[in-house]
């Protein structure tokens, strides 16, 4: 147990997550018990404020930019150990006193790595290291001792022919006990050998599909690792194979903590690191308790993973991270003189706060720079319980109406000109026009959000570009509707669109054809448009095989394929593959980040294509307002202000596009190794290797993006009545008539309300 720890009560409620059902059903139930769209900050009487929480701080690493850190272990005396990629080859760290002494020796002098090793401390006091080889598909694993030469164990089990072209074992993990026996996991189990290569006996597991499992872990005679939705708990001296626990993952997360990095208590117990926070599971305990909460540090923020956990002598923690970008050691330390829950909060709401991973990334920054704020995320999806998003928004606007709500609003998906025409929005302006005047907030974003009177009411973000390559007559064709389906009537021209179901062509089409389609100053449709949108996508999906539905093993299981639904927008990330295969003439690319134009850049340099903007298009991403009834005015404003500042939108989040020009030379300044490759390979011979943007490929995206000046704001409510209203035309059950005409109606009734 931590000794120093003092929480109040409120804060130990929530925080403390009941451990229902078994193994295979854990909890999924959702702690966050606030009302659909937050409340004010309450107004209270003075009470003593309850003090000592976990503070975080930053250990730098040595050596220069540029060199890798490689892998970090614990020694016996919980001292960290430290093994980086330097110009002069591998080194070896001790951290002492807060401080980072290079060691004489790596121990590795007499080994020739490839580009990642793992090492590990045994039981026995022994340092061991794994590695793999490429060339020889050979696993390695490799005992370290001072003045000994490094020796090869358990050869025989991890050798494999060269020309057998696979691994045929590839661990994730390895554990030696006091005695020299060596725990090995790969796939689903764990073998227990003698260092002669002896089996002696197995422990099950489920599979966790990674390079080097962080979720388990070796001390004394416990031996943790990763069961069914639970951590499973070993005991290796009775050599059974049948596990003592099963202990529910403490995040409900989709995976769990399949990933997480654990660690010993040394008494039986073990702690969990994970978005949330640290958390200890007490030895045959049934609730997790949390010590460190992640939502007040960098543990949450989505750029962040976790890598591996180490307990301090001083009941301190210490966790090491990857940002995509460099790695970072961070410790937490409990400060008695730190308030327990800040003392002012802001409250955050939006349809889908979720999937915003630069609102949540700016939500951790800014409560690290005032450790007195908790920022409060409230997903609407999550919190109001109903089944639709006009429920959802019906919900919501009823709190707002009534004068309470949350303190910033995220606009994706809710009527902002309704919340503008009564008066819910505050005018950014004072805020916002510093950063516009002086340029570094992008003009083409700006100018659209800023109202004929200079009133500011929103602003996005983020932006995602919608970028095409391939044949220009095609890319030329989607100006309009009539230019999409005179293209895809020529019987010598391919499929416009990759093959998939009706609802993502119209999803699709509707998209980058909203502002014909809808009248954005009469707030109404254009007439006659629903029609021609229908005969569109018809013409689209008769030329590409589109059907309402497939079946899931339908081509050998693309069916299941053809029936996912990429995001509202029903747009794929990337659909590369298909114009470079000849499947469609054209590729439109939902432009988030760096790293998923990769393989398009592959493909555009591969076929001498050129990238281009979709009709000068982009997608307002993570647009930002503020509720006119907000008690903290001013730090409402401040966090808008600090959302939109170059520090967080120099961060790729693969979620958007900078909208701060600032920002932009973060992004081109080259972070990732030219040795980043990416490739692909399919069953059907199709491969492609890609690297990371270079700086000519950056800047030509950049420059399309400073380019775009036509937001594409989809109404989500309009888009779903017009899924919802012509689903019989493609089925076959309506006329094509009579589903536009439904479809009129419903949407005419809906912008009359």
């Amino acid at each position: 147990m931590i000794r120093k720890k003092i929480i109040s009560a409120a804060l130990a409620m929530s925080m403390a997550v009941g451990l229902l059902g078994g193994c295979s059903s854990a909890s999924n139930t959702d702690t966050n018990t606030g009302t659909t769209a937050g409340t004010t900050q309450a107004q209270t009487e003075e009470k003593p404020q309850a003090m000592g929480r976990y503070a975080e701080s930053s250990v730098e690493f040595p050596g220069e930019s540029g060199d890798r850190i490689v892998d970090m272990i614990q020694l016996e005396d919980r001292s960290l150990e430290l093994y980086i990629k330097e110009s002069s080859g591998i080194n070896r760290y001790l951290l002492r006193d807060g401080q980072w002494e290079k060691q004489e020796k790596s121990l590795l002098e007499e080994l020739e790595f490839p580009y990642y090793f793992n090492m590990i401390y045994g039981e026995d006091k022994n340092r061991y290291v794994s590695y793999h080889d490429a060339e020889e598909y050979k696993a390695h694993l490799v005992k370290l001792e001072e003045g000994q030469p490094p020796k090869e164990l358990l050869e025989d089990i991890l050798s494999v022919k060269k020309d057998s072209g696979y691994y045929a074992v590839y661990p994730d993990y390895y554990g030696i006990t006091a005695d020299g026996t060596i725990l090995m996991s790969d796939k689903d189990k764990t073998v227990a050998y003698t260092q002669d290569g002896k089996e002696l006996f197995s422990m099950p597991q489920i599979w966790s599909s990674m390079e080097w499992r962080p979720g388990g872990f070796l001390y004394d005679d416990i031996y943790l690792t990763i069961g069914n939705n639970c951590f499973l708990k070993y005991d290796v001296k009775e050599q059974s194979g049948i596990a003592k626990e099963e202990i529910p993952y403490q995040s409900h997360s989709e995976y769990g903590d399949s990933s997480s990095p654990t660690a010993a208590d040394r008494k039986g117990g073990f702690f969990v690191a994970n978005a949330d926070g640290i958390h200890h599971m007490a030895q045959g305990g049934s609730i997790w308790e949390t010590i460190v909460d992640g939502k007040l540090n960098s543990l949450s923020m989505p750029s962040v993973y976790l890598n591996k956990l180490f307990v301090g002598n001083e009941d301190d923690f210490y966790v090491w991270v990857g940002t995509g970008e460099n790695d970072q050691l961070k410790h937490y330390v409990f400060d008695p003189n730190m308030p327990s829950v800040p003392s002012r909060t802001l409250n955050v709401y939006g349809l889908d706060l979720s999937k915003d991973d630069t609102i949540r990334q700016a939500a951790s920054m800014f409560q690290l720079e005032h450790p007195d704020v908790i920022v409060e995320l409230i997903d609407g999806a999550e919190t109001s319980g109903s089944t639709t998003v006009s429920d959802t928004i019906r919900a919501l606007n009823t709190e707002l109406l009534g004068g309470n709500g949350a303190d910033i609003l995220v606009l994706d998906g809710l009527p902002v000109d309704s919340y503008i025409d009564k008066g819910i929005l505050a005018d950014m302006k004072d805020v916002l026009k510093p950063m516009i005047d002086s340029g570094e907030l992008m003009g083409n974003v700006a100018a659209p959000f800023t109202e004929a009177d200079g009133s500011i009411y929103q602003m996005p973000s983020r932006m995602t570009l919608l970028v095409a390559y391939g044949d220009q007559k095609a890319i030329d064709s989607l100006g309009s509707l009539e230019g999409i389906k005179t293209y895809q009537q020529n019987p010598s021209n391919l499929p416009i669109r990759p093959k998939t179901t009706y609802e993502n062509l119209l999803r699709q089409i509707t998209t980058i054809s909203y502002n014909e389609i809808v009248d954005g100053q009469q707030k109404k449709l254009v007439p006659g448009k629903i029609k021609e949108l229908l005969e569109t996508v018809q013409t689209v999906g008769e030329a590409c095989g589109a059907q309402p539905s497939f079946g899931e093993d339908e081509e050998s299981g693309m069916g299941r394929v053809y029936n996912m639904r990429f995001g509202a927008s029903g747009f794929m990330d990337s659909e590369y593959e298909r114009v470079d295969t000849g499947k469609s003439s054209i590729a439109i690319d939902s432009a988030n980040g760096l790293s998923g134009l990769i393989m398009s850049f592959a493909v555009i340099n591969k076929n001498q294509f050129t990238l281009q903007s979709v009709n000068n298009s982009y997608i307002p991403k993570g647009v930002l307002g503020i509720n006119k009834g907000s008690q903290d005015m001013e730090l409402a404003q401040e966090f808008v202000r600090y959302v939109l500042g170059s520090q967080v939108q120099g961060s790729d989040l693969s979620d958007g596009l900078p909208v701060n020009l600032k920002a932009v030379d973060e992004w081109m300044v080259d972070k990732k190794s030219s040795e980043y490759m990416v490739a692909v390979s399919g069953g059907d011979g199709y491969e492609l290797a890609g690297s990371w943007p270079n700086k000519e490929e950056k800047t030509q995206l950049f420059r399309l993006a400073e380019g775009a000046d036509r937001p594409i704001i989809v109404d989500r409510v309009l888009l779903g009545i017009i899924i919802d209203e012509t689903k019989g035309f493609f089925d076959g059950s309506l006329s094509l008539e009579q589903a536009a005409q439904n479809a009129e109606n419903k949407a005419n009734l809906y912008f009359s309300e």
